[in-house]
């Protein structure tokens, strides 16, 4: 083998994809195993089936986010960013801003929660502050947020 094709594959020489700085390989087999613990609902309302019309490739990334979401909420599950990355192949941030985007009227004005979740991580990283790295997950209910909705009528009402 070349020195070429050597140094394309880091220092052990796996795929550089394989081999993602800090650890995140790990982090993304955990949330993909922890599909298993996601209700099949929920699983399906992010594939589309053999054979069936494409209309995945039709939605937009908030629209399939939203539909995940709420099937979760209907199954009173929560689900964390790396769970919903494996379930929908987008990157964290991006799901992350769609959900930001979930709570706006135009978007339907849905009420975006999130926790802590209980456990955290296994084998967690020491954050910056020495607590341990924190796992959120999050929860989507169809409405708006009773606060947010008073909120509003609020800054309506002094014309802001």
């Amino acid at each position: 083998m070349n020195d070429r094709n050597e140094s394309r594959g880091g220092r052990d020489g796996r795929a550089g994809r394989n081999n993602l700085p800090g650890g995140r390989e790990n982090v993304m087999d955990e949330a993909a195993a922890g599909l298993a613990r996601i209700p099949e609902g929920v699983r399906a309302s992010a594939v589309s089936k053999p054979g069936e019309y494409d209309a995945r490739r039709l939605r937009s990334q908030r629209e399939i986010i939203r539909d995940v979401m709420v099937s979760a909420a209907d199954c009173e599950t929560w689900l964390t960013l790396g769970e919903l990355r494996a379930l929908t192949r987008y990157g964290e941030a991006s799901i992350s801003a769609q959900l930001r985007h979930l709570r706006k009227n135009e978007n339907g004005g849905y009420e975006v929660v999130k926790r802590h979740r209980e456990g955290g991580r296994p084998g967690g990283r020491p954050g910056t502050d020495g607590r341990g790295e924190c796992v959120w997950e999050y929860r989507v209910t169809r409405g708006m947020c009773v606060d947010r909705a008073a909120g509003e009528e609020r800054m309506a009402g002094v014309g802001a």
